[in-house]
């Protein structure tokens, strides 16, 4: 049907029996006179009485001209979807009100001047004037989100064309294939392989599940993958959809010209795309940010969802009745429907990769982008495992400036931020064992730890702020070739109830992952004494931490400036209690050796509450002085050792 017929159709439709002084004829009338140029009516001036101007759409013998190629997308649509010739003609009929100019304006006509457009096209399309509306409404045009009807300002009904058809209609693929996969969303490869996540031990579970799926047909087949963000869910979609021997599309996402969709077309695109894919056996579909399909809503504390008022009931029947397998990928699953995750086949959670899998991953990057690995970028994965989710970028920038140093940087830039500008240490710190004085020794204890690979271990370390901590704990994990994961108590602790200890949980499976050693920078503000506690969130924060610390199977330390606040069955806890003490006086000759290369003064033998820290501060006061003698040093120290407060205690049992 060409736009000829059309426009004949429709003239004819609503000018029928109207009075020659209805609105609708005068409005009709004069767009006819106007139009009869490309009307081609065979009317002149003369013709101006209604009544003859209808006769002469009667009797219009309409041109031959070629269908336009938005009507024959328009029926090729119609084929895919396998509509009915009424429901076909539909179509043709709203996309010819969108994008043809004399139909539209015909439309526009109707809705103006009180008539009721969805009716009209109803009727147009075979429907009994008395069921027209009905049809409509009813029709899978409508009801896959191809096109609706909407009301302007004036109340007057306008068609609005929605994102999947809009961007189908304006790149104009050819009809066929290329037609279906613009329909549907194209489909989505990547370059890695199982082998990238070797330590997902359920992937060949999951990938046997979408293959058994597609063979047998079977309905309500759905994965959900959860977890932070970057850490790579879906390319793990990409990758069991290719073990499984599957085609993946990507359901509404941005378009080549960066086109986004709105949550009710990202929805109605799910549904389009079942409908198109019901039978085949070749294919899976990827919804990237579940909670758009789950209602309109946006990530809260916690990793909880807020403003939700999407159709629990649709969802509920969608996850039943999908008839291809579907992925979904979602970062927060805090407050998720308990009906939803019952309607899923299967859940997992995919955490940052450990250190082993993200250094295989950056080399298949870097293979990828035809660059080499840098010594620091390779680092900064071992000491941040969100390097590995910015390595792509850092390996193009590194292809497109022909630098290796712009791995680097744009790897570091890109961590800090994530790590809101808490940068990790990409090498270890560099210890000196001997500016240790501890209770017990520290050196032979770690050495044999190391020596024995006891990984389910613990260690409190406790002591005046400059005695070492951290940089013993960097010591520890090079010791014990692991990544450290360090975290300060104000990391894990939340103003939301619940939230803490969610953190608590994550940071712990974050280790296990990794196989990494967990340390705990500020102890005391997170497992200070339960029966200091004002109230229950407290407490179970501390008990929260201790469930995890029994059942843990790598290193964890904790250090503390404050032992006396600990919580004392936490304490108990730890495999080993370290004391790290201020230097003794064999410790303060050789701080003072190495700091300041000369013998230490007699009288250094009196500052008895000196940590390595105060010498380090003092060679950088001595930077900016002209007086650097012995006695100068000397005297500087004395002052760090005047300013210091009373000592905070030895850890209690």
């Amino acid at each position: 049907m060409n736009e000829y017929q059309m426009v004949k159709a429709m003239l004819l439709h609503m000018g029928r029996g109207l009075d020659k002084d209805a609105p609708l004829a005068k409005a009709l009338k004069e767009w006819m006179l106007n139009n009869q140029g490309w009307l081609k009516l065979g009317i002149d001036k003369r013709t101006k009485g209604w009544s003859r101007l209808i006769a002469a759409a009667e009797e219009w013998r309409v041109p031959d001209v070629q269908v336009p190629y938005v009507i024959e997308l328009a029926n090729g649509i119609g084929d895919i979807l396998e509509l009915d010739q009424a429901n076909r003609t539909l179509l043709a009929y709203l996309v010819a009100c969108d994008r043809l100019q004399h139909v539209s304006a015909l439309a526009s006509i109707a809705s103006r001047n009180g008539g009721d457009l969805p009716a009209m096209l109803g009727v147009l399309s075979g429907a009994d004037v008395q069921d027209a509306l009905r049809f409509v409404r009813r029709s899978p045009v409508l009801r896959l989100g191809l096109i609706d009807f909407r009301s302007n300002h004036l109340g007057e009904t306008e068609i609005r064309v929605r994102w999947t058809l809009e961007r189908l209609l304006d790149r104009a693929p050819s009809l066929g294939s290329e037609l279906k996969q613009a329909l549907i969303g194209p489909t989505s490869e990547t370059s890695l392989t199982m082998a990238d996540f070797a330590e997902v031990e359920d992937a060949a579970h999951m990938a046997q599940l979408l293959a058994g799926a597609a063979r047998d047909q079977a309905e309500g087949i759905n994965i959900l993958i959860y977890g932070p963000p970057g850490t790579g869910k879906t390319e793990l979609a990409k990758v069991l959809s290719a073990e499984a021997g599957l085609s993946l599309h990507a359901i509404g996402e941005v378009d080549e010209d960066g086109e986004e969709p709105e949550r009710y077309d990202r929805v109605n695109a799910m549904v389009l795309a079942q409908r198109v894919l019901r039978g085949k056996r070749d294919s899976v579909l990827m919804f990237d940010e579940m909670e758009d399909f789950i209602g309109d809503t946006r990530p809260g504390p916690g990793d909880w969802m807020s403003g939700r008022p999407g159709s629990k009931v649709f969802a509920n029947r969608m996850l039943e009745g999908n008839a291809v397998p579907v992925i979904w990928i979602t970062n927060a699953i805090g407050n998720v429907d308990d009906a939803i995750i019952r309607r899923m086949t299967y859940v997992r959670r995919l955490d940052y990769p450990s250190r082993e899998a993200g250094q295989r991953i950056a080399r298949r990057i870097c293979q990828d982008e035809r660059v080499l690995l840098t010594e620091q970028t390779g680092a900064l994965i071992d000491a941040a495992a969100e390097t590995t989710t910015v390595m792509r970028n850092a390996a193009r920038a590194a292809r497109l400036t022909g630098d290796a140093q712009a791995m680097d940087r744009t790897a570091t830039s890109l961590v800090k931020t994530l790590r809101r500008g808490a940068l990790p240490h990409p090498k270890p710190l560099s210890v000196d064992m001997a500016l240790y004085n501890s209770d017990p020794a520290l050196a032979p204890l770690i050495d044999k730890m190391a020596i024995q690979k006891l990984d389910d271990v613990s260690l409190m370390l406790s002591g005046p702020p400059g005695t070492g901590k951290t940089a013993l704990a960097h010591h520890f994990a090079r010791r014990m070739d692991k990544p450290l994961l360090e975290r300060r108590a104000s990391d894990l602790l939340s103003k939301w109830v619940g939230e803490t200890e969610q953190n608590i949980a994550a940071v712990f499976a974050e280790a296990r992952t990794r196989q990494g050693v967990l340390f705990l920078d500020e102890a005391d503000s997170l497992l200070f004494d339960r029966g200091t506690a004002r109230n229950n969130w407290e407490v179970g924060q501390v008990n929260e931490f201790l469930s995890w610390l029994d059942r843990h199977d790598q290193p964890v330390l904790a250090a503390t400036n404050h032992a006396s606040r600990l919580d004392p069955a936490m304490v108990r806890r730890f495999d080993f209690k370290i004391d790290l003490k201020p230097l003794d006086r064999e410790g303060l000759d050789y701080a003072f050796r190495l700091f300041f290369e000369e013998d230490a003064p007699a009288e250094i033998a009196e500052l008895r509450n000196l940590t390595p820290g105060d010498f380090a501060v003092v060679k950088k006061q001595m930077r900016l002085q002209e007086d650097v003698s012995k006695g100068a040093i000397l005297e500087a120290l004395r002052k760090e050792s005047v300013l210091k407060p009373e000592g905070s205690g030895k850890i209690g049992f």
